[in-house]
């Protein structure tokens, strides 16, 4: 699956939550905390947490940018570049592949879960 380099202007190394308001989670989500890959709320919606490199990138699978670009966009995110071959994107727990905690990781909500 190719994907999509975004950039944000100012933010560094934080978690950015997204969610799809098209799509509601019934029961509502509890996240889970901070220090274990998630934000720590109740999430209403699907929701979307993408991770902050130190110069505010992230690759997005393309299926899902065409579905939040305009969330995107309206924060402030410029798509960069087409990525072909992004590196495989893990889901559920894991560590920072930076190092340090997950836990002190500032999060930025794009929506009003």
């Amino acid at each position: 699956m190719a994907g999509v380099r975004i950039q944000h202007p100012i933010q560094r190394n934080v978690r950015f939550t997204v969610s799809d308001p098209n799509i509601p989670m019934n029961p509502p989500y509890q996240c889970t905390p901070p220090e274990f890959g998630g934000c720590g709320q109740v999430h209403l919606f699907k929701t979307h947490h993408l991770n902050l490199d130190e110069t505010g990138s992230v690759i997005v699978g393309d299926v899902l940018y065409e579905k939040i670009k305009g969330y995107l966009f309206a924060f402030g995110f410029v798509e960069t570049n087409a990525v072909a071959n992004p590196p495989t994107m893990g889901i559920g727990l894991g560590p920072r592949s930076q190092g340090g905690q997950w836990g002190n990781i500032p999060i930025i909500r794009a929506e009003g879960d």
